[in-house]
């Protein structure tokens, strides 16, 4: 517990100097949050990726403890800002008092949850990290048990815990990672509403059902989604004012998307493309050559970058293994073409509005009405006839596995979905633009993934990233004071309903 504490003591330290520095640097409360909190993330996982490459642990020990003291430095130089950001907290809970207080006792509930062990699946896939880190990546290359190793961008985070022989408190990670989604998303809503609807869309993202379990069951996955967000947020920020920062952490950011899971490895490449529209598009390419030209160092980036796009990794894979299929090797892919994809989304489509296990308890219960056939009647009347079972792995059957009894909610269909369309129809370029790189994220999903139970783990960054364009969807004149309350009331009870159930 002790070295538990110390842990965590130091993530804490990390990540609230580095908020300090943003802060200082005129940014919003939300934005230092979502910042820092990655910047952290990008920094912890760089020097750790840099012991393993070179065999050497000493490197990620001398750098941490040097970015303690450093980060001790400069919470004591920038100590004058802490009054400022208690005071932002409390004009904040003053307007929103219940809504904001009932969140903070979430937070404090899930904190206290992260220092728990972590389930034993990740557990089996993090103590890879640790065993393999002992022999160094080229002794390591030519090895047989090679095969079966995935990008560590995210993995390895999780090794501050596991070199010390614990798993418990692992889970701070995912906790910080929900912050940041939440930062995030308020800071992106900011951008179209006023900050009472940032809120109430921010609370309503935090509490879609799949959410929830990722932060109380530690993965990697919630990790991905985090670092999505925080691109668009940099993509943003790089969009409203040309500046080196932004530029150079949107980049980092991309390539440390790339994780075990494939879905990062579609939505990677859309990021940037989207980045090169959005930011040529805004200010050309000129404006960006002078801003580099003018910094030297710049072209430092370029190490983290090119360790976080796993290029060492998969080359090594490509050297001593002729057919590697890594991340992929569990995947069945669609074979049917466009036919597939087409099946594919509509099958998506129903399995969105089969909410969570929880809610189809309820109604079997209550109602003796079970959501489950329903749909699965309305599939086979109107789809299966024309369709059939084109660019599925499986019958298409409507059952929550094990591991996957928890969908995206009524946020997810009622909300996000007509917010996406809306943004597309009525949003400014920029939104359009972000909405419509959402969609190609979903189609490419359905085009290349066969459909097969469990596969919602794809479209949690379709879901949770794309939750801030609800604030687009809900102007003032639409969203009264009154609707502004009653949908905090729905997510802060759906945010407890779900913690209760997860738990």
């Amino acid at each position: 517990m002790l070295i538990n504490a110390l842990l965590f003591f130091e993530l804490f330290c990390m990540t609230a100097a580095v908020f300090l520095l943003f802060r200082k640097s005129g940014n919003t409360f939300a934005e230092s949050g979502s910042l820092s909190i990655i910047c952290v993330f990008m920094l912890l996982s760089f020097i750790r990726q840099i012991s393993f490459i070179t065999g050497y642990f000493v490197i990620s020990t001398c750098f941490e403890a040097l970015f303690l003291i450093t980060s001790f430095v400069l919470i004591f130089r920038h100590r004058s800002y802490i009054s400022s950001i208690l005071g932002t907290l409390k004009s904040f809970g003053s307007e929103n008092p219940i809504s904001f207080t009932f969140l903070i006792l979430c937070f404090l509930y899930i904190a206290i949850h992260a220092f728990l062990p972590v389930p034993k699946e990740l557990e089996n896939a993090l103590y890879n990290v640790p065993i393999y880190e002992k022999g160094g990546f080229f002794s390591l290359g030519a090895a047989s048990e090679f095969s079966t190793f995935l990008p560590i961008n995210h993995f390895i985070l999780f090794n501050t815990f596991l070199r010390f022989g614990t798993d418990s408190g692992a889970g701070l990670f995912c906790f910080l990672s929900y912050l940041s989604i939440g930062f995030s998303t308020y800071a992106l809503a900011r951008r179209y509403s006023w900050p009472t609807i940032a809120f109430t869309t921010a609370i309503l993202v935090l509490s879609i059902p799949r959410l929830v379990v990722l932060v109380i069951y530690p993965d990697t996955e919630i990790i991905s989604i985090a670092v999505a967000l925080f691109c668009i947020l940099t993509m943003y920020r790089s969009a409203e004012l040309p500046n080196l920062t932004d530029f150079i952490l949107l980049i980092l950011g991309i390539f440390f998307c790339i994780s075990e899971n494939i879905s990062s490895m579609i939505f990677a490449p859309i990021l940037f493309l989207l980045s090169c529209v959005v930011l040529f598009r805004r200010h050309g390419i000129i404006e960006w050559k002078s801003i580099l030209g003018k910094n030297p160092y710049v072209f430092f980036a370029v190490v983290p970058a090119a360790i976080f796009s796993q290029f060492w990794l998969f080359l090594s894979h490509h050297s001593h293994i002729a057919s590697w299929s890594g991340a992929f090797s569990n995947i069945s892919f669609n074979n049917s073409g466009i036919q597939g994809a087409l099946a594919n989304f509509i099958r998506y489509i129903f399995e969105s509005f089969y909410f969570t296990a929880p809610v189809e308890l309820f109604l079997e219960k209550i109602f003796n009405w079970s959501t489950a056939q329903s749909l699965e009647s309305l599939y086979n009347f109107s789809v299966r006839p024309f369709l059939g079972e084109s660019g599925a792995a499986q019958v298409f059957h409507l059952t929550w596995m094990p591991n996957e009894m928890f969908s995206f909610g009524p946020v997810g269909f009622f909300l996000v979905l007509p917010a996406l369309c809306y943004a597309m129809l009525k949003g400014a370029r920029r939104l359009k633009s972000v909405a419509l790189a959402f969609f190609v994220y979903f189609y490419l999903v359905c085009l290349i993934i066969a459909w097969a139970p469990g596969n919602a783990k794809f479209f949690s960054i379709f879901y949770v990233c794309a939750g801030f364009s609800m604030a687009f969807f809900f102007p003032p004149w639409r969203l009264t004071k009154k609707n502004n309350k009653i949908l905090q009331t729905i997510g802060c009870l759906l945010l407890f309903f779900m913690l209760l159930a997860a738990s």
